[in-house]
């Protein structure tokens, strides 16, 4: 894991297998909350209200739990939002299939 603004790269993918890459950015609640985003190629334009924050931060419960359930000798992080209002998640084939199109909420600001 990196600075999302580190200088990377690597070379071209030869071979038939598909390379994947996942970037993730993490904004403040309160720099986000309320602000106008743009519709871009991979989503629609919208408010980040409340709702879509926590739509949004849900990965984050389930990327703890995933962990949890990988490393159970480890005491798990406790994501404060998550824990203030009383909210789990569960890292299952239905969280798994809850996750499509997810990317379609990134956030473009």
């Amino acid at each position: 894991m990196t600075n999302r603004q580190a200088v990377h790269g690597s070379f071209a993918n030869t071979s038939a297998d598909w390379r994947v890459t996942v970037n993730f950015g993490f904004h403040r609640r309160r720099s986000v909350l309320g602000v106008n985003a743009p519709a871009t190629l991979h989503g629609a334009a919208g408010v980040y209200d409340q709702a879509r924050i926590a739509n949004r931060a849900r990965v984050i419960g389930y990327a703890i739990d995933a962990r949890r359930q990988r490393f159970p000798e480890e005491t798990p992080f406790v994501y404060r939002p998550h824990a203030e209002a009383g909210e789990t998640f569960v890292w299952d084939d239905d969280a798994r299939a809850s996750m499509k199109d997810y990317n379609l909420l990134d956030l473009s600001i």
